[in-house]
């Protein structure tokens, strides 16, 4: 079985997360990808609106009926800052039976500028199969080279983030509603997440 990981936030999970991960599966040939909400991130800090348990319900949510995806809660089990190196060490040992090959590491090309300031980040490509994901240039933005050994993923850019999704519940523009999967759009309705009184 091939598996990959999709870390982050998950503040909230939204369609462009969904669609990253299905793209892998399906371009790439992986059998299941791992979910993984952060706990705390190392370089940035983690927006508020949603408590740890109120992501990991989204996610769930979001995933279900798809026997490609599955959460893995490791990192919020861990507790304290997520280093990556340290849950690829964890993945690897607990899947070890199951993996064929190396566990692939999905990251956005927005994160290569600061790659070389993750927790022992050239040790990163012994553990897994890293897989860069397209999502800069829609916004105009210039990728510097990435001089680690990764996989180019040609995947379709769909111009979403979570920051985005909070500012327009914060405004009350109903578009976010389209960005989430429908059962995360009722779930942050309901319990008024991200700062906009219910409607």
């Amino acid at each position: 079985m091939r598996l990959a990981m999709l870390g982050g936030s998950y503040n909230p999970i939204h369609v462009g997360h969904l669609l990253l991960a299905d793209e892998v599966c399906h371009r790439l040939g992986y059998d299941k990808i791992l979910f993984v909400p952060v706990n705390i991130p190392p370089h940035k800090e983690l927006a508020l609106g949603a408590a740890s348990w109120q992501r990991l319900d989204m996610i769930e949510l979001a995933i279900s009926g798809n026997p490609h995806f599955v959460v893995e809660t490791c990192e919020l089990e861990r507790g304290g800052i997520s280093y990556t190196y340290d849950t690829l060490e964890y993945l690897g040992k607990k899947y070890a039976n199951k993996m064929e090959g190396k566990l692939g590491l999905i990251m956005g090309d927005d994160l290569v500028d600061g790659f070389e300031e993750w927790e022992h980040y050239q040790q990163l490509p012994e553990l897994a199969d890293i897989i860069l994901a397209r999502r800069i240039c829609w916004d105009g933005s210039v990728r510097k080279e990435f001089p680690y050994p990764h996989i180019e993923l040609e995947n379709g850019i769909f111009p979403v983030s979570s920051s985005q999704i909070r500012k327009a519940r914060e405004t009350d523009s109903g578009s976010w509603r389209y960005l989430v999967p429908e059962s995360v759009c009722q779930y942050i309705i309901q319990r008024n997440l991200y700062g906009c009184a219910a409607n």
